[in-house]
């Protein structure tokens, strides 16, 4: 009885004893994960400083340094002394990866999101208010920008690889493009559509014949530009079957343009419809084939469907006098 008595009270000395900290070593930065995976020590000028315990259900994590959930797929420590971690299932649920807010209270930081390539989280950010079609801690690139997931922040989109995550080239498929509130102008309406048309200029889809296109690059629309007056002061649309700004008499007049009607007209060459004297209407094929004008100090003598000087033209400006 007194060698079984000597042995427990050996034993419970042991327990007793307290666990010598970890041996760090070397002298800059380093983690060693707590014998029963509860928690770590980080090391500080080579010595171990014991940090504060994972929280309930959780395990530290030696390969990503950060606790997890416990019997998660993240839960790679081998426990001493505690309950054996089998080889099979887990012997609670598995939590799944560490949500955004998770991560952010344990890390900080910039996060790449997971699908999108024009988005990211920067748990800095903390709305008080969450922004319609936004998450807590989420931001968005300005359109067409999108986000580096190395360099941390967002660059040119031809800059970036975005590898498994979602690349937009539709500006209304950015979150901040989308109405968030009630009369808002829709974002086709801002910004029109590039993709699918190729490099150059376009029409704007919601704005068809009208002063206002777009430039398209790489299905992206880049710019957003106006028609500016010709060299007559005239205003001038954008053709959508011809991609450039052109005159009012290029424009049909179903259209709010000034199109001389040439359908039921014989080939030839008439006097401009509104009454411009230096030059004059092609119609070609029953169409309108357009407007020539005439050289310097010439205009158009419509009896002889010409250019004439002046001097030797019939007409409103013609100064012949055998006309």
């Amino acid at each position: 009885m007194l060698y079984i008595a000597v042995l427990l009270i050996v034993a419970g000395l042991i327990s007793a004893a307290p666990i010598a900290d970890p041996q760090c070593n070397t002298s800059g930065y380093q983690i060693i994960p707590k014998a029963d995976c509860k928690g770590y020590y980080l090391c500080v000028f080579g010595r171990p400083v014991e940090m504060p315990p994972c929280p309930t259900r959780s395990k530290f994590s030696a390969s990503v340094n950060v606790c997890v959930p416990e019997g998660s797929v993240f839960d790679d420590c081998k426990s001493e002394g505690g309950l054996p971690v089998t080889d099979g299932l887990p012997i609670i649920p598995d939590a799944g990866p560490l949500s955004i807010e998770e991560r952010c209270n344990m890390f900080g930081g910039i996060i790449a999101h997971p699908t999108e390539c024009q988005a990211y989280y920067n748990c800095s950010v903390r709305y008080q208010n969450v922004p319609r079609l936004l998450e807590q801690h989420l931001v968005e690139c300005s359109y067409p920008e999108l986000f580096h997931a190395e360099t941390k922040q967002c660059e040119h989109f031809e800059n970036v690889k975005c590898g498994s995550r979602r690349e937009f080239k539709d500006a209304c498929d950015y979150r901040r493009n989308g109405c968030v509130a009630a009369h808002c102008i829709p974002c086709n309406v801002q910004f029109g559509k590039c993709e699918g048309k190729p490099n150059g200029l376009a029409p704007h889809e919601a704005k068809l014949w009208s002063p206002y296109y777009v430039v398209c690059y790489k299905d992206r629309t880049v710019e957003h530009n106006t028609c500016k007056a010709d060299e007559s002061g005239r205003t001038q649309l954008f053709h959508p079957d011809f991609n450039q700004c052109v005159p009012l008499d290029m424009i049909p007049r179903d259209h709010g343009g000034m199109m001389p009607e040439c359908e039921t007209k014989l080939d030839g060459l008439y006097p401009d419809v509104s009454g411009r004297c230096d030059r004059y209407v092609h119609c070609k094929g029953g169409k309108y084939a357009g407007t020539v004008k005439c050289a310097v100090g010439e205009v158009f003598d419509f009896t002889r469907a010409a250019c004439m000087p002046e001097h030797q033209a019939c007409g409103p400006r013609g100064k012949h006098e055998n006309c």
